[in-house]
């Protein structure tokens, strides 16, 4: 993608998740985000150790999340979710929280049946982040996010989803892939 059409869908973005913000009420808001992390964990449900470390030839670049294994995914999920978490809480009451930049992956390696329930733990506490909310949610306050810009706390459940739905895709396109260990 180059650069002029990474700007347009990351502008293109950006305002479908104030929009979203702005017009959807919490349940959905909500109903979107829990429906795309239940869509990621069963896609890791039957991924062996051997395929959990499997890459394609070629395509060894931690820095590039395109190139990452499946248990690099889940660690990456583990090491997101609590930061999206406290974002969509901390911001939800005015206050701003600043989290590390996107792909990153600071959860340690682990074999892949610690990594699934890792990523089941960290899934509840963002899918039960709601009962932090207040009453009245600031919808003026914002995060800035590398990609999509100054975010108020409802539109970070809906990039959540946008970003568990990217990484459910890679998922897949990994576990499809000819080489993909059986």
């Amino acid at each position: 993608m180059t650069d002029r059409n990474f700007e347009d869908f990351a502008a293109g973005k950006r305002a479908e998740f104030l929009d979203g913000a702005r017009t959807l009420a919490w349940d959905e808001i909500w109903l979107r985000m829990a429906n795309a992390r239940f869509a990621l964990i069963d896609a890791i449900q039957d991924v062996s150790q051997a395929q959990a470390d499997w890459k394609p030839q070629g395509e060894m670049d931690a820095d590039d999340e395109a190139t990452w294994s499946i248990g690099e995914v889940m660690r990456h999920v583990i090491t997101a979710s609590p930061n999206i978490a406290e974002i969509i809480a901390a911001t939800a009451k005015g206050k701003t929280v600043v989290k590390g930049p996107p792909g990153q992956i600071t959860a340690p390696a682990s074999d892949v049946d610690d990594l699934r329930l890792q990523v089941t733990s960290v899934s509840e506490r963002l899918l039960s982040v709601g009962n932090a909310l207040p009453e009245a949610v600031d919808d003026e306050t914002t995060v800035p996010h590398a990609f999509f810009g100054d975010l108020p706390s409802m539109a970070w459940p809906l990039f959540q989803a946008f970003h568990d739905g990217d990484h459910t895709r890679q998922i897949i396109a990994l576990k499809s892939h000819p080489d993909f260990p059986g």
